[in-house]
């Protein structure tokens, strides 16, 4: 009875290690005082890392490197692109095998692609894009877009972006700051700017805009001839247009 016993509990034993080994890892997280919610940085082999960027560029495989360090494998992969959904502060993360010159503050490639959920007023969009290529933005998703050579910088722009947007900077004032601080981090002084997000994330960022009814059929009907009078047409876009 006693071997019997012994027999049970070595089995329940083995059984309770396999189970552990086969459960998912986790992570420790750590919350900073912005409300970002930062993971351990997980174990990642070369091999691993070779199975997604072979064949890449140099600036491109370096970067998914860091990455991959940093937030484990990403959730999507293609042979031009790998990402991470929904790592907080971030919608979405992205490195892309294709390098972008890019000049603005000093010559670099952009590879890494940073997503936040944010509300873009029409009225602040074309000092955002005066400020800064690499920054692009989707009204009607609610996005804000940072393309640069890694991640720091990133976090750069779209801090920078989202003080342009709340009226702290105008985008004269972005675009000098963000050559400084770039400058700076290559030099190895770091700013808060390139740490974290310096802004809460936003919900319900999404821009329908407003529908419009028009007549097409009318307005095709009273379509003027190439190089003929467009007064009509313009007058049935008028009459038609409703809220």
């Amino acid at each position: 009875m006693r071997t019997k016993k012994l027999a049970i509990s070595m089995t329940l034993g083995t059984l309770f290690l396999m189970s552990c080994s086969m459960a998912p890892k986790k992570t420790d997280t750590e919350v900073s005082s912005t409300g970002a919610v930062t993971q351990t940085a997980p174990s990642i082999s070369m091999d691993i890392v070779n199975k997604y960027t072979a064949g890449w560029p140099d600036t491109s495989a370096q970067a998914a490197k860091d990455l991959m360090m940093k937030y484990g494998e990403p959730t999507e992969s293609s042979p031009r692109i790998i990402s991470w959904l929904g790592v907080p502060p971030f919608k979405r993360i992205s490195v892309y095998r294709e390098e972008l010159v890019h000049k603005f503050p000093i010559l670099h490639k952009d590879v890494v692609e940073h997503v936040v959920n944010y509300r873009i007023p029409a009225d602040k969009a074309g000092d955002l894009t005066k400020f800064n290529g690499s920054l692009t933005f989707d009204r009607t998703r609610g996005e804000m877009t940072a393309r640069s050579n890694d991640e720091a910088m990133n976090m750069l722009i779209l801090n920078l972006a989202s003080e342009i947007i709340i009226g702290k900077r105008d985008y004269k004032n972005a675009r000098t700051e963000y050559g400084k601080v770039a400058v700076d981090f290559l030099n190895g002084n770091r700013s808060v700017y390139t740490q974290g997000l310096l802004f809460v994330s936003q919900n319900n960022t999404a821009d329908a805009d407003e529908s419009t009814k028009f007549n097409w059929a009318q307005a095709e009907e009273q379509r003027p001839a190439a190089g003929g009078d467009k007064k009509l047409l313009k007058q049935a876009q008028e009459e038609e247009i409703t809220e």
